[in-house]
């Protein structure tokens, strides 16, 4: 699905598979529609991957040779720039088979290239951004005492981050272990009359518990504690970014966050949260990124690579890992907020500390006075039109008041959880790629409950709407059925 963005956007690209024969990683650089050359290869190994995918994997132990590196700078230099800002950015592409090399810290191992990094999406629908308003969850949970870190400290400093966000009005909410509430207030205290910051008392864990089994039948239930405390808590309010800071965890070639078994207490065992329950808390709240920072003194941040690639493949959005300890201050991360939520300067650094899989159309950087992208080679019509996008990418399928009404109304989450869904069935139901045939069944099915959404969106909030409700569905403006 990534090779359509690539294609139709004509960008420069470095694609990592594996070779199942030799079990050795390849490396090809490809440009558009162009076909891929293969620039080099080595072992698995090598790369300090295990053997198999049932091992551990150790961040310390990933690594790219010296020889590799080399050909790929090589290579880089003769993709050119980026039609699109950032002129100077290469894209990343993981096509089947890949094995585990998705999970390595590509961003960091190939910071001498020189060139901004960024992971393709695997799908065309470019989401919706946030308006001015920007609510924030971070959530932090240190459940390993031989790791253990200041969540405090750190939940502060990528506060500031996002408080510090030009031209939006940010709300951020705090969830942290219940030993280090108090501590987590102080450290938020001196930014409190630059947005606004709740830290949130540890939720009651019977209570929690409770909840969960009121409903034990249902296949979208959230069951750990965590994620109910941050549902309760913004009481069905929406959440942009979710951002957790907690170790990662790879067992079986799939990643987890792990957090401690309760915010009450660090007693007892673990809790491991998989990609499927963090998709249902992110569509919930309507959210369109999420971030995961790992924590100093971790040593697990291919598990939670592993957990945002998955949650790349299934809906649209932002996703992004965050090293705390290659980023102390936050600032690679502060400067990709402001790339990825606002129009920020021209990228002059890549940005080692972040893995970030994002939509070409989703970056907003100020181009340079005298752009030195290679020209765009197609006005991406194909795309937009074969794929029912609008031009900026966005679903054609979320009418006007929907849209606004998602991003601007404060107040309950419904609209933008909607809105989410209705993008991620979009690239569910259709095809990937604009050389396909659309399946006019999926559109008559999209047409119909977008045009639903849209009229209670005007029933609940018709100062907000600029206009009548659709009466039947029809085709949806960036593409003819």
């Amino acid at each position: 699905m990534a090779r359509t963005l690539r294609s139709e956007i004509d960008l420069p690209t470095l694609r990592i598979s594996v070779d199942l024969a030799t079990s050795e990683a390849v490396f090809a650089a490809v440009r558009g529609r162009r076909r891929p050359t293969e620039v080099a290869r080595c072992p698995l190994a090598d790369l300090g991957l295990p053997a198999s995918a049932v091992e551990h994997v150790r961040d310390a132990d990933l690594t790219v040779p010296v020889a590799v590196v080399t050909r790929l700078a090589t290579a880089a230099e003769g993709l050119g720039t980026s039609p699109l800002p950032p002129h100077n950015a290469l894209w990343l592409e993981f096509p089947v088979p890949r094995g585990l090399v998705h999970v390595l810290p590509w961003e960091r191992l190939l910071a001498g290239l020189s060139r901004p990094l960024f992971r393709l999406p695997f799908h065309p629908v470019r989401p919706q951004k946030p308006g001015v308003q920007l609510d924030v969850a971070i959530c932090s949970s240190s459940p390993f005492p031989a790791v253990r870190f200041d969540p405090a400290e750190v939940v502060a400093q990528l506060a500031h981050q996002y408080v510090d966000t030009p031209g939006r009005h940010v709300t951020v909410h705090l969830f942290t272990d219940a030993d280090r509430y108090a501590a987590t207030c102080d450290a938020v205290r001196p930014m409190l009359g630059r947005g606004d910051v709740v830290v949130h008392v540890p939720a009651d864990r019977d209570a929690a518990a409770r909840r969960t089994v009121a409903r034990p039948a249902d296949p979208h239930a959230i069951a750990n504690p965590w994620l109910t405390w941050m549902l309760d808590a913004v009481e069905g309010g929406r959440l942009d970014v979710v951002h957790f800071v907690a170790h990662g965890h790879l067992s079986d070639g799939r990643g987890a966050l792990v957090l401690a078994g309760s915010p009450t207490t660090d007693e007892g065992p673990a809790t491991f949260v998989e990609a499927v329950e963090v998709i249902e808390l992110l569509t919930r709240v309507g959210a369109v990124g999420l971030a995961l920072s790992d924590p100093p003194g971790s040593d697990s941040a291919a598990g939670l690579r592993d957990l945002a690639d998955y949650v790349a493949q299934s809906r649209p959005g932002v996703t992004a890992v965050h090293d705390v300890a290659a980023d102390p201050g936050g600032v690679q991360l502060g400067r990709s907020l402001r790339t990825a939520l606002t129009p920020s300067g021209p990228l002059a650094a890549p940005f080692p500390a972040m893995s970030a899989w994002v939509h070409p159309l989703f970056v907003e950087v100020t181009p340079d006075p005298e752009p030195a992208g290679e020209p765009l080679t197609t006005d991406l019509r194909t795309l937009t039109d074969g794929l029912m996008l609008r031009k900026d990418g966005r679903s054609a399928f979320l009418h006007e008041a929907t849209r606004k009404a998602a991003v601007e109304v404060d107040g309950d989450s419904w609209v933008a959880s909607a809105s989410r869904s209705i993008e991620q069935l979009q690239m569910s139901w259709l095809p990937y790629t604009a050389d396909l045939p659309v399946d006019q069944a999926a559109v008559d099915a999209l047409n119909s409950v977008s045009a639903l959404l849209e009229r209670h969106v005007h029933l609940a909030y018709p100062e907000e709407a600029a206009a009548p409700p659709p009466a039947e569905p029809a085709p949806p403006e960036g593409g003819a059925p």
